[in-house]
């Protein structure tokens, strides 16, 4: 908290720092918030010689950088890919993959490589060759919003080469650091490093298909942004398509015409479905009262604001109450 008697005050700082709170709310924000997305160190790879190692399905996103050597990557129904050192790759939809040293080598289960790791870093001893390190993490959520997963590729191959891996090569580097140093926190320091890299490499994903109807198109086009952010930072307001189309500088029709091209449904479709998410988290809560959460979100009765929730979710409010986990 910025004190008068310290000698400055939160006006005596440029604007930039004065508006930054305002800054970070933002679509993006708003998913990896309402679905409590956490990102942690997974357990690491060093091989040498001939190796292959296969990982069966699995939930959340996965993240590995290659640091050190080369290696195949065999995702179920995607081409392989060949990886050197640098690059990195994302996988977000929880499909098996092989990671090998090359064609041909008999996998062996993940499971059994990663049984004995010690240190964060499992050893598959493949014989006289050249070695190979990876570093990795997983992301996790406590339920799905499909706006961000749906909008992502199963794969996405970050190059070294490129001007995007500028930010997590540093990272990276910031992450060895913390493993190599062993200060106080470091645990929760890497955890949070690992949980800045899967962003950055959830916003790369908007330069691979830009043109593609998805959440991350619109969440990035200049155009349409206005309006979500009004229905993510106004949820609990009743905005109208007059109100969204005005913060977009667009008429009604161009607006209702550019967002459906952009998101896949009509704004306020999005609206609801937002508004109705955010009513299913409140709902968790111990000790919450549907009539307060309905008058929260500006209904006029439980009824109307059961019909909207169940239009969205398939139960009624009190039913998503009684269900054990009902924010999962």
């Amino acid at each position: 908290m910025w004190r008068e008697d310290a000698g400055i005050s939160i006006f005596d700082l440029p604007i930039f720092y004065r508006d930054f709170p305002e800054m970070l709310h933002d679509p993006l924000s708003d998913v990896l918030q309402l679905v409590q997305a956490t990102s942690v160190i997974s357990t690491g790879l060093k091989a040498s010689g001939d190796w292959a190692v296969s990982v069966d399905s699995h939930s959340g996103f996965k993240f590995n950088a290659i640091m050190e050597g080369s290696c195949l990557l065999s995702v179920d129904g995607e081409d392989t890919v060949d990886l050197t050192a640098g690059d990195c790759f994302l996988l977000t939809k929880g499909l098996p993959f092989v990671i090998a040293s090359g064609d041909n080598q008999a996998p062996r289960p993940a499971r059994e490589v990663f049984a004995g790791a010690t240190g964060h870093l499992a050893n598959f001893d493949g014989g006289p060759g050249k070695p190979f390190l990876c570093l990795g993490g997983r992301m996790g959520t406590t339920s799905d919003f499909d706006f961000l997963s749906s909008s992502l590729p199963p794969v996405v191959i970050l190059r070294a080469a490129g001007m995007e891996a500028e930010r997590v090569r540093w990272l990276l580097g910031r992450l060895v650091e913390e493993f190599d140093e062993g200060q106080p926190g470091a645990g929760v320091m890497a955890n949070q490093i690992m949980h800045m890299i899967f962003i950055e490499m959830i916003r790369y994903c908007k330069t691979l298909c830009p043109n593609d109807t998805n959440w991350l198109a619109a969440i990035s086009d200049r155009r349409i942004r206005p309006a979500l952010e009004m229905m993510h930072g106004q949820a609990k307001n009743a905005l109208r398509l007059d109100d969204l189309a005005s913060a977009c500088n667009l008429s009604r029709s161009q607006f209702s015409s550019r967002f459906v091209a952009l998101v896949g449904i009509a704004p306020m479709d999005y609206f609801l479905r937002w508004r109705m998410q955010l009513a299913k988290r409140a709902l968790a809560a111990p000790g919450c009262r549907v009539a307060q959460i309905a008058a929260d979100f500006g209904y006029q009765s439980e009824a109307a604001f059961g019909a909207a929730f169940k239009r969205i979710h398939g139960v009624s409010p009190r039913r998503a109450v009684a269900l054990p986990h009902a924010d999962h």
